[in-house]
């Protein structure tokens, strides 16, 4: 335990050390390449990124590198038909560190949609016992995105494709939804199934036992395996989302580096794993590394203002690993994800 704490204050330190120095020191020596789609026929292209963890204290330094990011969204050669926030915008949910995303976005015209998804760190706050992170959370949604919700869920369809978003109903680590949440999800899915094309699914905390998890999550083998996952009602996303194909599940939360399957230096984690569903087709699990911080516990590709490009195409869905601040492509990374037909 003390080892793993020993890592985890390191890994912050330098973290902080990197927010204030990647910009030059990342940019040097390469190449900046504009957002641009691989391929002119894309059916839709959007930007996710996780864990940016604002605060209102160094608000310089956590909105600039933020604002890298936006900056280069908002230039993207090909328009971005959304932006997606997964989570853990804030670093404890307070009213000040929601003023500096919403200072930061108002800078920027970075899409034609953007989302917000809930995440642990935005449901805490100094008035967790009431109604405030709902209201706030639904007040940035507004402003922000100019979508007028009244719950932490909700999907909306963007050039044909479903962008389902699901949130944590209470305040712990690990998720809580409701019966109505799961009930909604149920009739989100059935209802994008319809559409014949890849459905994408949000939500900060990613399925438990996947990603390696439970042992990534603080190294502890003897971890239950709700551990860094949803929780308890993990299997019950897992239920409804094995009903249907080319389903993509994109969370974030666990901090760890853009990681191939096969990468064998510390704990299995792979940034991109596959589910098999109910008709023997594949269901693709994404991780987002943390865009703010890095965590040597982890391993991966570590650096401040990471996360991907999504492009949908007829056949294939492509996940392109981009550091946003410096704006250039790690293209290692990169997925391509046939779709079942």
């Amino acid at each position: 335990m003390f080892l793993s704490l020993m890592v985890k204050f390191v890994s912050m330190l330098l973290s902080l050390v990197m927010v204030v120095t990647t910009p030059v020191g990342l940019i040097e020596g390469k190449k900046v390449q504009p957002i641009a789609r691989a391929k002119e026929d894309c059916g839709v292209s959007f930007a996710v990124i996780s864990d940016s963890h604002l605060r209102g204290n160094f608000k310089l330094i956590f909105q600039g590198m933020l604002e890298l990011g936006l900056r280069d969204m908002a230039e993207a050669k090909d328009r971005l038909d959304a932006v997606v926030f997964n989570g853990d915008i804030t670093d404890g949910g307070e009213p000040d560190q929601w003023d500096v995303f919403s200072d930061a976005l108002s800078k920027y015209d970075i899409a034609d949609n953007t989302f917000v998804v809930i995440g642990n760190h935005d449901t805490w706050g100094p008035d967790e016992k009431d109604d405030s992170v709902r209201t706030t959370f639904e007040w940035n949604n507004d402003v922000i995105s100019d979508r007028d919700i009244t719950q932490l869920y909700y999907s909306e369809v963007v050039k044909g494709y479903y962008f389902i978003v699901l949130g944590s109903e209470g305040h712990s680590v690990d998720a809580w939804l409701s019966d109505t949440q799961l009930e909604w999800f149920a009739s989100a899915m059935a209802k994008a199934s319809g559409s014949g094309l890849p459905i994408f699914v949000f939500m900060h905390q990613p399925i438990n036992g996947t990603h390696g998890l439970p042992y990534n999550w603080e190294l502890n083998k003897n971890h239950s395996q709700e551990i860094g996952g949803i929780g308890e009602q993990s299997d019950q996303v897992v239920d409804i989302l094995k009903k249907y194909d080319n389903v993509f599940y994109i969370s974030g939360h666990i901090h760890g580096g853009f990681k191939n399957k096969g990468y064998l230096i510390g704990p299995k984690y792979a940034s991109v794993e596959y589910m098999e569903n109910n008709n023997g087709n594949q269901i693709t699990l994404i991780n987002l590394p943390s865009y703010m911080y890095f965590d040597l516990i982890h391993g991966g590709h570590m650096a401040n203002g990471c996360g991907w490009v999504v492009e949908a195409y007829d056949d294939q869905v492509l996940l392109r690993a981009r550091n946003f601040a410096t704006r250039t492509w790690i293209s290692e990374y990169d997925v391509s994800v046939d779709l079942d037909k």
